[in-house]
C-alpha cells in the first residue's frame, strides 16, 4: 500500500507565503500612508514630471528647427503661464458676477427648498422649542462656527501657489535637460537589451501622457463651448462661468460630469418656474456629456490607451483618497505610466496586461473560458 506524507517542508512553504503577503501588504500601507502625509512634495514632484513628458514633444519640435532646449522650456512655460493667466482671468470676471449674484440666487435657493420641504416644517418647529424647553437654566451658550468657503480658500491659496510655483519650476529644468534622462537611462542599464526596452518604455510614456493630455485638452475646449453656448441660448445666466466649468471639471474623470450636472439642476430650479424649462439645462449638460463620454472620447483617446475602465476607476477612487483634488487629475496618468513600465519590465507583463482593456483571447484560453460557462453552475470535476 502506497503511503503519502506530507513533505516536511510544507508547513515552511505556507509560512514563507503569509510572511511575504504580510510584507507586501505592510509595504503598500506604509508606502500609501507616506504619500498620503507629504503630498506637498510627491504631488509637485509628480505633477512636473507629468508635465515634463507631456511636453517633451514640443521641445523636441523646437529643436528641429533650431531652439536650443533651455529656450525651448522657457517658450513652453511662458505659453503656459499666459494660458492660466488667461483662464484665471476670465474664471475671476465670471466668478465676480456670479458672487454679486449670489444673495439673489441663495434667496432663491431658500425658497424652493422652502416649497419642497414645507411639509416638515411643524417638526423642525417642535424641535426648536424641545431645544429652548431643555436649555433653560443653562448660564452660557457656546457657539462654534464652521470656517466659511472664503475663509479656507484664504487658508488654502498660499500652498496651492506654492505647490504651483514649484511645479513650473521643476517642469522648466526637467524640460531644459533636453534628452538627459534618456542618457542615464541608457547609462545604467547594463545590456543593450535592456537599454533598449528602457527607451521604448520611456518614449512610449512619453508619446501617451502628450496625446492624452492634448487630445483631453481639446476635446474639453470643444465641450466648454458648446455647453457654455447651450446655457446662453437657453438663458441660464452665467453662462461663460458654465462653459469654463465644463472645461476645468472634464479633467476629473467621472465626478466632473456629476459635479456639472448637478450645479446646471439647482441653477435652473431657481432661475426658471416652468418645471420642464428647470430640468432642461442639467438634461443638455447630462447629453452633450454622454456624447463625449461615450462616443468622442473612446474613438480619439480610448484606442490609444488601452485601459481596463474599472482599473481606471479603482486608481481614480485611490488616489483621489490619497491626495484628494490633485490625486482625482493624476490618477490617469500615473495608472498610464504603471501600465507602460509593467508592459516592459520582465515578471510584470501580467500585472500589465490586468490594467489593459479587453483583448483578444487565444485559442486555448477561448475554449476553456466556453468550456467553464457552457453549462449551468457545473463544476470542472463533473465534466467527462
Amino acid at each position: 500500500m502506497k503511503e503519502y506524507m506530507a513533505s516536511p517542508d510544507a508547513p515552511d512553504n505556507k509560512r514563507d507565503v503569509v510572511r511575504n503577503w504580510a510584507i507586501t501588504g505592510i509595504f503598500w500601507i506604509l508606502a500609501l500612508g507616506t504619500l498620503s502625509l507629504a503630498q506637498g512634495v510627491f504631488v509637485p514632484i509628480i505633477s512636473a514630471f507629468v508635465l515634463a513628458l507631456t511636453f517633451s514633444p514640443v521641445r523636441r519640435a523646437l529643436g528641429r528647427i533650431g531652439i536650443p532646449a533651455g529656450a525651448a522650456a522657457g517658450i513652453i512655460m511662458v505659453s503656459l503661464l499666459v494660458v492660466f493667466g488667461v483662464l484665471f482671468y476670465f474664471i475671476s470676471e465670471a466668478l465676480q458676477q456670479y458672487m454679486s449674484d449670489a444673495p439673489t440666487f441663495a434667496a432663491e435657493v431658500r425658497r424652493e427648498l422652502s416649497g419642497l420641504f414645507g411639509t416638515i416644517e411643524p417638526v423642525l418647529k417642535a424641535g426648536d422649542q424641545i431645544d429652548a424647553l431643555t436649555s433653560q437654566g443653562k448660564q452660557q451658550t457656546v457657539a462654534i462656527r464652521e470656517p466659511g468657503f472664503v475663509s479656507v480658500m484664504t487658508q488654502a491659496t498660499p500652498a496651492v501657489v506654492s505647490q504651483l510655483i514649484v511645479t513650473l519650476t521643476l517642469s522648466f529644468f526637467l524640460i531644459a535637460s533636453g534628452d538627459m534622462f534618456y542618457e542615464k537611462l541608457v547609462q545604467v542599464m547594463p545590456k543593450l537589451k535592456d537599454k533598449r526596452r528602457a527607451l521604448a518604455a520611456a518614449r512610449t510614456i512619453e508619446n501617451q501622457l502628450s496625446t492624452y493630455l492634448f487630445t483631453i485638452t481639446a476635446i474639453n475646449a470643444v465641450l466648454g463651448m458648446i455647453i457654455g453656448s447651450v446655457m446662453w441660448a437657453i438663458g441660464m445666466p452665467n453662462p461663460l462661468l458654465f462653459g469654463l466649468g465644463a472645461f476645468l471639471l472634464n479633467y476629473i474623470p467621472y465626478i466632473g460630469s456629476i459635479g456639472g450636472i448637478t450645479v446646471s439642476l439647482v441653477t435652473g430650479l431657481v432661475t426658471f418656474d416652468n418645471t420642464l424649462q428647470a430640468l432642461l439645462p442639467a438634461l443638455l449638460y447630462w447629453l452633450i456629456n454622454t456624447i463625449e463620454g461615450q462616443f468622442l472620447t473612446p474613438v480619439l483617446v480610448g484606442r490609444r490607451l488601452k485601459l481596463n475602465a474599472v482599473v481606471v476607476f479603482i486608481s481614480f477612487a485611490l488616489w483621489a483618497w490619497v491626495w484628494s483634488f490633485m490625486g482625482m487629475l493624476l490618477s490617469t496618468p500615473i495608472l498610464l505610466m504603471a501600465k507602460v513600465v509593467s508592459d516592459n519590465v520582465n515578471g510584470l507583463e501580467s500585472f500589465g496586461k490586468f490594467l489593459g482593456d479587453r483583448d483578444d483571447l487565444s485559442g486555448s484560453d477561448s475554449r476553456l473560458m466556453k468550456f467553464v460557462f457552457r453549462q449551468k453552475d457545473t463544476p470542472l470535476s463533473e465534466e467527462g
